[in-house]
């Protein structure tokens, strides 16, 4: 079994998979939800706390260049992250593995 984190026992993984296996697929799914949501607050207050002068319209932007791949965001949306200045979301990186190298640089 792969561990889920470096700091998660053998012990404490065995326990998260039995509870997960006791959840409906609906509380599952509710759970994906809430998670994504969570994600979404937590990306925007990020943004927000780093560019206190942006408007909402920056904010959106900065957000769609953050959780979405660069060629996708210049595809469905008009605009070039790296052109802007923005920081953008690299393919095949995942948005938490960038909020927390952000996080590093915040104090």
């Amino acid at each position: 079994m792969k561990p889920l984190s470096p700091d998660t026992t053998p012990d404490a993984q065995r326990k998260h998979y039995e509870l997960m296996g006791r959840l409906s697929p609906e509380q599952k799914l509710s759970m994906a939800f809430a998670l994504t949501d969570t994600m979404r607050q937590l990306v925007l207050s990020d943004l927000r706390h780093r560019f206190p002068e942006a408007n909402d319209e920056e904010i959106r932007r900065r957000f769609i260049a953050r959780v979405l791949p660069r060629e996708t965001v210049i595809r469905a949306y008009g605009f070039d992250p790296k052109e802007e200045g923005f920081q953008f979301h690299e393919e095949g990186q995942s948005v938490r593995k960038d909020l927390l190298n952000n996080a590093e640089g915040v104090g």
